[in-house]
């Protein structure tokens, strides 16, 4: 009776299995959007980042919380994540007072009328004439105006309408494109080797390099102008710092695998005013 009792005891214990995470389930939900309307700065972030995060442009957030450039941030910060920018109220000039007109009586007015003003003759005087005149006159070469030199005008675009030339930032295999549909792929997955180097797809300068953005890994994030960035992620290393301008080609990291997946590759992503964009339309054809 007493093993019976002991072995009951047993079976009667409840097991369960630990919990076990989806990578696709928690890559997925990494790119959903940002459904709260407040975001508290977290240290690290930079406000392109939280833009990115939250699949807004970073003009338009910072406008949302009155922000002007160069964008600083701190941790702890409260950020206004939906709504409508507050409009620019025009400042009007304020006009100068004028001193009140005083009224004119009619005496006042027929004295004034009777003034006459006082005609002044004008003097003309006589120019001496010379009757003196030189015995040679001088010759005067004459010589042929000088041909204005060619001015070469070249048109310097700013950084804010600048045309970008992009180029593939690794070398390797593309498992994954763009997709617009429901799924949450909104950039290229490329497969290489580790340590393979990244290069920026296109000049700029980097507004986040660290590793804050969960889901990302270690991120890069180069803003074009003020239309275009673009990210890097996944990396091994990252060979850039924020604020640091970087050339198209330039390597800014390392092939790795710091994403989501047990994979070593590169995400890469470009977005337009924070939407991202398929990359392949921008891309040269390989």
């Amino acid at each position: 009776m007493l093993f019976a009792v002991i072995v009951s005891g047993c079976s009667s214990q409840n097991h369960t299995a630990a919990p076990v995470t989806s990578v696709e389930g928690y890559q997925a939900d990494l790119k959903s959007n940002y459904v709260a309307k407040t975001y508290k700065v977290k240290k690290g972030e930079t406000l392109y980042a939280i833009a990115w995060r939250t699949n807004q442009d970073f003009k338009h957030l910072a406008s949302l919380n009155s922000i002007k450039s160069p964008y600083n941030i701190f941790p702890g910060q409260i950020l206004t994540i939906k709504g409508q920018a507050p409009r620019k109220s025009k400042s009007v000039a304020s006009r100068p007072k004028l001193a009140p007109v005083k009224k004119v009586t009619k005496q006042a007015a027929t004295k004034i009328a009777a003034v006459k003003k006082p005609v002044v003759k004008k003097q003309t005087v006589k120019k001496p004439v010379s009757k003196w005149k030189p015995a040679v006159k001088p010759q005067v070469a004459k010589t042929k105006p000088k041909a204005k030199p060619k001015t070469i005008t070249s048109i310097v675009k700013s950084n804010g309408n600048k045309k970008l030339t992009w180029s593939w930032p690794t070398r390797g295999k593309l498992v994954k494109r763009y997709s617009n549909s429901g799924s949450k792929q909104k950039g290229l997955s490329i497969a290489g080797p580790a340590g393979r180097k990244i290069a920026a797809a296109e000049s700029g300068r980097v507004v986040y390099s660290g590793s804050g953005l969960r889901g990302y890994g270690n991120l890069i994030i180069i803003k074009h102008n003020d239309d275009y960035l673009s990210a890097y992620a996944y990396n091994k290393k990252l060979l850039v710092k924020e604020k640091q301008w970087v050339k198209e080609g330039q390597q800014i990291a390392t092939m790795g695998n710091s994403g989501p997946t047990a994979n070593t590759e590169l995400y890469f992503e470009i977005r337009y005013r924070g939407k991202p964009v398929n990359p392949i339309r921008y891309l040269p054809k390989k």
